[in-house]
């Protein structure tokens, strides 16, 4: 089984999604998965230029030859595709919208209705089930709720299946081991555990993703400590990831 992981975060490996999409991918390789990760920070992708060469003159081919060609081909020869992305803007990365749109060769053009529902021919190229991984600053869990909706629909349009989302709201309580020790224990014990839970059954249990997202402070509290750190942070002329 292949597993191929993007990390869309623009802090690449000092970020809370770098920590969470670790754990996850070591369960994973520890269920005897085969894993590749990239960070998109550090590679070369162009934006879509709307061009559709890729369709009409050239099928399955890009304009554009830049690290993409490589990317689409790890993303076609993988059983399951792992977006990790923080939530921006109520959505996903530019880094993870730019490479989504750039798989756009790998689409078939002609339309063809599915369930009632126009959408394009399923692609000849074998397209992989897909896993949301992403992190929050906000406490709430439904802050994630655009970028859950649109993984569900981009994965509808492939044709393919989202089959669940690791989601950790208030995410710096990852690196908060020596105020919450027993919480974050159980957090990170809980996304080895989904790794693990995709190589072996394919799904996720209802019980590892809510004990991923669980809420670890009351809001009140959470908001007054946020506070602080920020003030620390301005002080400091630095935020430090």
């Amino acid at each position: 089984m292949k597993i191929f992981s993007v990390n869309a975060s623009p802090t690449t490996t000092r970020g809370m999604t770098h920590i969470l999409m670790d754990l996850f991918l070591e369960g994973a390789r520890e269920a005897g998965a085969e894993v590749e990760s990239v960070d998109l920070q550090k590679k070369k992708i162009g934006y879509c230029v709307g061009c559709l060469n890729c369709w009409v003159k050239t099928p399955g081919v890009c304009v554009q030859d830049d690290d993409m060609t490589e990317l689409r081909q790890k993303f076609i020869q993988s059983d399951y595709f792992v977006l990790g992305t923080p939530v921006y803007v109520d959505g996903m990365t530019a880094q993870a919208k730019t490479f989504l749109d750039r798989l756009i060769p790998l689409v078939d053009p002609y339309f063809e209705a599915v369930d009632g529902h126009c959408r394009h021919k399923k692609s000849k190229s074998k397209v992989p089930e897909l896993v949301l991984l992403s992190v929050c600053g906000f406490c709430e869990l439904d802050n994630f709720g655009g970028l859950v909706d649109h993984l569900q629909r981009i994965s509808r349009n492939m044709q393919t299946r989202l089959i669940g989302s690791i989601l950790r709201p208030a995410s710096r309580i990852l690196v908060m081991d020596k105020i919450l020790p027993d919480q974050v224990k159980q957090i990170k014990q809980a996304t080895r555990r989904a790794g693990k839970e995709l190589v072996e059954q394919g799904s996720f249990s209802d019980q590892t993703l809510a004990e991923i997202s669980q809420e670890c402070i009351p809001t009140e509290i959470f908001i007054d400590g946020a506070n602080l750190f920020w003030d620390r942070c301005i002080e400091a002329g630095k935020f430090p990831v």
